[in-house]
């Protein structure tokens, strides 16, 4: 068997036991025509190489876990990740590399600068198949620091829930003359799972419960914590995932916005949620609204964006992206009533 299709195997059956699946030896026998004994070798070989556990009931992958700390006094999040976060990614494909490189550089400075804080925790877990890095700060607090400035810049009081949705069409910064507000955005579509914890709110394009990583353990008292994780045979690239939203005449034009993680509940119905999406998108040019995991949608909102606000945005375009029927329905009911 060759090198190629043994690594095939390994990984396929490491897949299946970090999805805690009951069938490992029998789904990979018929995934690869092989024998139960050459699969239970395999996980013999995995044992011994420190790779997996048994504890009696089931088998579990080993991670590696590290831990920095560091004084927020002139620190260069390059050179921490270069000399402490690199080497442990030194067995990664470049791209891989290239993607930690940026999404560890964005979030490291953002605790470097935002968060006023007096130190930050690195926390670095590794396995056969993906890596965690966990970025922890003392600071004010992510939420807060957004509350504060909306409040200061624009005179408007707002909730911290609503303080975490300002994130995700990006472009949002609270340091115009210094960031683009590019950051979080394009890390949260560079990882494989990317989260941000404060004061108990969460930001997060994936589902919380998906993750591997207990909401319970990440509960903090102040500050900001970001949780990023990425498989370590990733496919994307970083130029992949900039093109998708940017392009070279006019940078970063497109965005993409989870209709069900920016209002309470998941199903938007009034005017002014309508209004709040239109502020978060007018700085586009072409916008995905994704309406994954939506089940309805009020006729006002949908009046609002699709009738009120795209009539004083001719020239920006919306795609409606994971609608269902009930969606879809309202959207297409709205679009094509005759108004006077």
């Amino acid at each position: 068997m060759s090198k190629e299709n043994r690594e095939q195997i390994v990984s396929y059956i490491l897949k299946l036991i970090s999805a805690k699946d009951k069938d490992v030896v029998k789904k990979t026998t018929e995934a690869f025509d092989i024998s139960k004994s050459t699969v239970y070798n395999y996980i013999k070989e995995l044992c011994e190489n420190g790779i997996l556990k048994n504890d009696g009931s089931k088998y579990e992958i080993i991670s590696k876990s590290y831990k920095f700390v560091y004084e927020n006094k002139m620190l260069d999040e390059t050179r921490v990740f270069d000399k402490d976060i690199a080497p442990l990614f030194k067995n990664l494909e470049g791209n891989a590399i290239r993607i930690w490189r940026y999404a560890f550089s964005e979030m490291m400075n953002n605790a470097i600068e935002h968060s006023c804080a007096e130190s930050i925790l690195v926390l670095v877990q590794t396995n056969p198949l993906e890596a965690t890095v966990i970025i922890c700060d003392n600071g004010v607090g992510i939420f807060k620091h957004i509350q504060e400035y909306m409040l200061k810049e624009q005179s408007k009081e707002i909730p911290l829930e609503e303080c975490a949705t300002l994130l995700f069409a990006g472009k949002f910064t609270t340091a115009k003359s210094m960031h683009s507000g590019e950051g979080i955005f394009f890390t949260s579509h560079l990882m494989d799972s990317f989260f941000i914890l404060s004061d108990d709110i969460v930001f997060s394009r994936n589902n919380f419960k998906d993750s591997q990583i207990k909401i319970a353990d990440l509960k903090n008292k102040g500050g900001t914590i970001v949780c990023m994780s990425l498989n370590n045979h990733t496919k994307k690239t970083a130029k992949e995932v900039f093109d998708r939203f940017s392009n070279m005449e006019d940078g970063f034009v497109k965005t993409q916005i989870p209709i069900a993680h920016i209002f309470p509940y998941g199903s938007p119905v009034s005017r002014s949620e309508g209004r709040r999406l239109g502020e978060l998108i007018s700085k586009f040019k072409e916008v995905n609204l994704d309406f994954a995991d939506v089940e309805e949608v009020g006729q006002a909102f949908c009046h609002e964006v699709f009738i009120v606000w795209q009539s004083q945005h001719v020239d920006i375009k919306l795609n409606i992206l994971n609608a269902n029927e009930d969606v879809d329905w309202m959207i297409r009911r709205v679009k094509n009533t005759k108004y006077d």
